[in-house]
């Protein structure tokens, strides 16, 4: 059976570099799994791989306009033909980025949920807007006591998700928890999560925000509004958006735009993070601060 190589961590960890200099050692193949880095909006702010200057051919970056909404199953499904076409050209795939539901669909399946009406959900995120998270979370336990457990309470997005799917189905997420997940993904993975000390982790966050505004995210996204999306727009979830705006209005500093960017991306960090840790129990734990020792590691399971 054909192996791929799935490569998950938090932001700001080098999980770009290391793929790309790994591809180039085992003619691989790069494949994004990082759900803002599907839309072709943001490069600078997303810290997208600038894929026209690298050697290595890479798919699924910038392939989406900011106001479509892609569900993992869309995802699952694209990466699904992408590797039949890599491995059929005898490279091999590398899935690389940080949203961990990705990940899991591959290895674990797609959930039974099916698809719910947008309109759903953009009602409950303007209940959101409107009354605060709180009294969102407050809703779940009433409606899903069992989910409600399960999920942080600042799970802003995992919440909207249980609502939205009990408003849309008249069925607790918690009773599809317990459904057979389908498997849409069969090729075998070897499985890495990376492992690093969360004040680097933070740092190089910092390093990133600073290197943003050194290299024109404002007018990236000047440009973006300028587009006039939605503010429920996905791309208008971006970290960094709102706070760039608020500056463009004249309502915060550059430096205030910064510090709050930063925080927000320590926040989104510790998330990802937390998530791997509880999700990817048994994944190979490796640290991209020693990269060339990794990829020979890797590079033996294969």
């Amino acid at each position: 059976m054909k192996k791929i190589i799935l490569l998950s961590g938090p932001t700001a960890t080098g999980k770009s570099s290391l793929a790309s200099k790994l591809a180039e050692k085992i003619d691989g193949e790069i494949i994004n799994a990082d759900s803002i880095q599907l839309y072709r909006d943001l490069f600078i702010l997303t810290a997208r791989p600038n894929i026209e200057k690298e050697k290595i051919k890479h798919h699924c970056y910038g392939i989406l306009e900011g106001d479509i909404n892609w569900s993992v199953g869309n995802w699952i499904d694209a990466i699904n033909e992408i590797l039949k076409e890599v491995i059929n050209r005898k490279k091999v795939p590398i899935v690389v980025g940080g949203t961990g539901f990705y990940f899991k669909a591959i290895t674990d399946g797609l959930s039974p949920i099916p698809d719910i009406d947008k309109s759903i959900r953009l009602k409950i995120e303007n209940e959101l807007e409107k009354n605060g998270l709180e009294e969102l979370q407050k809703r779940l336990a009433i409606v899903d006591p069992k989910a409600s457990e399960k999920i942080n309470p600042n799970d802003k997005q995992r919440i909207i998700r249980a609502l939205e799917v009990y408003e849309g189905t008249n069925k607790r997420i918690s009773e599809f928890w317990l459904m057979k997940r389908e498997k849409i993904i069969n090729y075998e993975s070897i499985n890495f999560k990376i492992d690093a000390d969360r004040k680097w982790i933070y740092k190089n966050c910092d390093l990133r925000v600073d290197y943003m505004f050194e290299n024109g995210v404002i007018e990236e996204v000047r440009h973006l509004l300028n587009k006039n999306y939605s503010k429920n727009s996905p791309i208008m979830k971006a970290i960094g958006v709102d706070e760039i705006t608020l500056f463009l209005n004249n309502d915060i500093t550059i430096d205030r735009a910064s510090e709050l960017i930063k925080f927000k991306t320590h926040q989104y960090a510790k998330r990802q993070i937390t998530w791997i840790n509880n999700q990817m129990i048994s994944w190979n734990s490796i640290n991209t601060q020693y990269s060339n020792k990794i990829i020979n590691e890797i590079i033996k399971k294969l």
